[in-house]
């Protein structure tokens, strides 16, 4: 059905904007303004506006009016350098995040095989029957499991840091839209309190029915220091960020 159309003067529609927006929003008229006799801008729906008023060549931009990453080709959500490769400062931070894995891990290689050494002690022991060194032995892992535990765990955290992939938005609404467990292609989704009181993950729809396409946000990256993810990467003064 073809939208009623209306066309009135710049000043007519300062004086009667709150007929004309009701008029877009409840009946689907679109209303046209003109200076001089010329259309120069039109009051549109809401759905006319979010579906067909966006170029298809204007560069997406985030909150702050920075341009946003493109879709990438491969998959898996993670960006894809163009011609002018990485940044400087992207090839810098990564190579700070393979140190700090590298320190963890060899870390926690290195007492693990020291842990492998005095179970093979507390073997060698139960042979020879000395009950007494055997019981040492076994007093001294507990309180040196703790060092490759705890290496482990900011190595996961480093390469959680370094793997995950950029924020994604729809194209079309700039929504938050990810992939979840269950669900085939792209999803619009928000956060919502449930019915337990729980603020958890809801997917939804678009009014307009679009389906979501990504372009990907560059999101903060933290700092790696010793080994570990310290404060987020844009900030080095901030304090170190809380884990969602």
């Amino acid at each position: 059905m073809t939208a009623v159309e209306y066309e009135h003067p710049i000043r007519k529609v300062r004086d009667e904007i709150a007929s004309v927006v009701d008029r877009a929003k409840d009946g689907g008229a679109i209303t046209y303004v003109t200076r001089n006799g010329e259309r120069v801008a039109a009051v549109v729906p809401l759905p006319v506006a979010d579906r067909g008023t966006r170029p298809a060549d204007r560069t997406a931009v985030d909150s702050q009016g920075k341009p946003i990453r493109p879709a990438p080709a491969a998959p898996g959500g993670r960006f894809t350098w163009d011609a002018e490769g990485p940044s400087h400062q992207e090839v810098e931070w990564t190579r700070s995040g393979l140190e700090a894995l590298h320190t963890q891990l060899t870390t926690a290689t290195a007492e693990t095989v020291a842990l492998l050494g005095i179970v093979g002690q507390a073997l060698a022991a139960v042979s020879d029957r000395h009950m007494g060194t055997v019981q040492e032995l076994l007093d001294s892992i507990e309180r040196r499991f703790a060092v490759p535990e705890g290496a482990l765990s900011d190595a996961v955290e480093v390469y959680d840091e370094l793997t995950r992939p950029d924020d994604a938005l729809c194209v079309t609404c700039r929504e938050p839209i990810g992939t979840f467990y269950g669900h085939e292609g792209w999803q619009h989704y928000r956060m919502a309190v449930n019915e337990h009181g729980i603020n958890a993950t809801v997917l939804y729809e678009a009014e307009d029915k679009h389906d979501p396409e990504p372009t990907f946000v560059p999101r903060t990256r933290r700092a790696f220091a010793d080994g570990k993810v310290v404060r987020p990467y844009d900030d080095p003064a901030a304090p170190a960020a809380e884990e969602e």
